[in-house]
């Protein structure tokens, strides 16, 4: 088993992401294991197999550039150098299971996150209650908010049809869930209520008594590929660039000129030719 890291210069710490296939990809396209920014990596940038690396576009390992087609053992561990990102591959500890694919998922949302920058972060939107159109960032991992009317809630919402302490939201590395606190009218995602913790997505609804709230993540958004843009370049034109062949296409084939030139010789010789039947 290998553990990932990812960092880069200005971000938070990141997950740590402990693999248990022989094969897997670090690259930009969903179903990478290690899935990393489009503006940096192609889809399948580098595979892993086997405790060998091969390389699928130009990268840094331990600060030696090389090129696709290149190829070396992970050994100890190797540092992969993507722009800004560092990509440490080592063993992981004895004793080590493997990270869900949760992990994964927020892993591409937390690097997608340094990205974006500013107001990127997950967040609840109250669309009905005492309190509509207020909006409520989550912090960093691993933190937890309470929701209710009580003074022991992080957010206090003052409803009669709230519990004291109604539901808690907790952002950890896999993820942002939502778990009922024993409720007296209970919580519903999306109209269905909730009996134990649930993983929440981009646009979901959650409803608490009389109050609806909308959450959103902005990173999830733009990875699945509904945001409009990253600052600089358009998500699309950079996952199109990332997705390019590894070597250039070759130039389209001109038709040739000859055969139109040879007709307009055959054509003015019979004009000649019919020139001199008439006169004689």
């Amino acid at each position: 088993m290998l553990r990932v890291t990812v960092s880069n210069s200005g971000q938070g710490p990141l997950p740590e992401l402990d693999v248990g296939e022989a094969r897997f990809v670090l690259g930009s396209a969903p179903e990478a294991r290690v899935r990393l920014p489009a503006a940096v990596a192609s889809a399948e940038h580098v595979v892993i197999d086997a405790g060998w690396w091969f390389a699928r576009a130009e990268i840094a390992v331990d600060g030696t550039p090389h090129g696709a087609g290149d190829s070396g053992e992970v050994g100890t561990g190797i540092e992969l150098a993507l722009g800004a990102y560092r990509v440490r591959i080592a063993p992981a500890p004895a004793g080590t299971h493997a990270s869900p694919p949760q992990r994964t998922e927020s892993l591409a949302r937390e690097l997608m996150r340094g990205l974006l920058g500013g107001d990127s972060a997950p967040s609840l939107e109250v669309e009905r209650g005492p309190v509509a159109g207020v909006k409520r960032s989550l912090p960093p991992p691993v933190s937890t908010i309470v929701i209710g009317r009580g003074e022991e809630a992080q957010w206090i919402i003052l409803d009669e049809d709230l519990s004291r302490a109604h539901a808690e939201l907790r952002r950890g590395w896999d993820g942002v869930t939502i778990r009922d606190l024993g409720s007296r009218n209970g919580t519903r995602v999306d109209g269905a209520k909730i009996t134990e913790g649930q993983l929440l997505r981009d646009g979901q609804s959650i409803e608490l008594g009389k109050v609806a709230l909308r959450y959103r993540d902005p990173a999830e958004r733009h990875l699945r590929g509904a945001g409009a843009t990253v600052p600089g370049t358009p998500v699309a034109v950079r996952a199109a660039a990332a997705a390019a062949p590894l070597h250039p296409a070759a130039p389209p084939v001109r038709p040739s000129a000859w055969p139109f030139v040879i007709a307009a010789v055959i054509a003015g010789v019979a004009v000649v030719g019919l020139v001199w039947i008439i006169a004689a």
